[in-house]
């Protein structure tokens, strides 16, 4: 246990990610701290996780999504994506987008399995995808310091809800899918990704395609009026007529990859049940 503990404690923004604004340093967040049952449960997956990625053969790259919100009145499981990698030091870390406090920007962090899984460890399990061995050593190259190329790829403006193929926002999945892509384009020998819009473009050219999730006429205003990490003006007005919109999920990735045949396997880390453990609700 104690080699997890000393790496997976703390949250470390990646390198040179922007600052948040004062006005959410100081806003809504509260310290709050989880029950001894829920802090078993995290160290519980993070000890299975790092066990099972660890008998892999040659693999220091992996996809990983956890629970998060409760999205499963859209038939989906599981909310929010990174990249994990194990280090030089032979511990697994996780790199991520996260939008903290629930305000308009984001960072990019670098933190161990335990704060990563969080408490979806008590209800959500943890899933694996083991990219081919190309994409593998590209990501690696990627997310190895000083990661300019997955720096350059972040947009800190955030939106829960941001349009795939639009610039002006960006949520966690839709980060690590223009980091695969721009992955991906390296494997292919393509053009190299160096922006947002070369990655999306990419994408729309290999035939991705997102999540259509339906927001109801209510969750549409208050994300207007009342919620600051969450906006439909980025989507096309077709979308915002209809309230169905397309949003980069974690099953639209796992299909993607599948797609393009760059799944190497797929793993499931079960979740250690603790009583009245539940993600929020979109």
């Amino acid at each position: 246990m104690e080699r997890l503990i000393r790496p997976l404690l703390s949250a470390l923004p990646l390198l040179l990610a922007m600052a948040l604004p004062a006005h959410a340093q100081s806003g809504i967040c509260k310290e709050r701290y989880p029950t001894v049952a829920a802090e078993a449960a995290m160290f519980d997956v993070a000890w299975t996780a790092s066990e099972r990625l660890d008998a892999l053969d040659d693999v220091d790259v992996v996809l990983a999504a956890r629970g998060g919100q409760d999205l499963s009145r859209y038939g989906l499981r599981h909310s929010h994506l990174a990249l994990l990698m194990r280090g030089d030091d032979g511990h697994w870390r996780a790199f991520h987008l996260l939008n903290r406090c629930r305000t308009d920007s984001s960072r990019l962090y670098r933190e161990g399995l335990v704060n990563f899984i969080g408490e979806t460890g008590g209800h959500t399990d943890l899933r694996i995808g083991v990219p081919n061995a190309a994409t593998r050593a590209a990501l690696k190259a990627m997310l190895t310091e000083p990661a300019i190329q997955a720096r350059v790829l972040h947009e800190p403006r955030y939106n829960v809800v941001a349009y795939p193929f639009a610039t002006e926002f960006q949520n966690s999945n839709q980060w690590v899918l223009e980091v695969l892509a721009a992955a991906l384009a390296q494997v292919d020998g393509d053009r190299p990704i160096v922006n947002r819009s070369q990655a999306q473009q990419w994408l729309q050219a290999h035939g991705y395609l997102p999540s259509k999730l339906h927001l109801g006429l209510g969750k549409r205003l208050g994300a207007r009026l009342f919620v600051a990490n969450a906006t439909t003006t980025d989507h096309p007005a077709g979308e915002r007529i209809s309230g169905n919109y397309s949003v980069v999920t974690v099953e639209s990735v796992f299909d993607f990859l599948r797609q393009q045949d760059r799944l190497q396997q797929e793993l499931s880390i079960p979740h250690v049940p603790v009583e009245g453990a539940q993600p929020p609700a979109l």
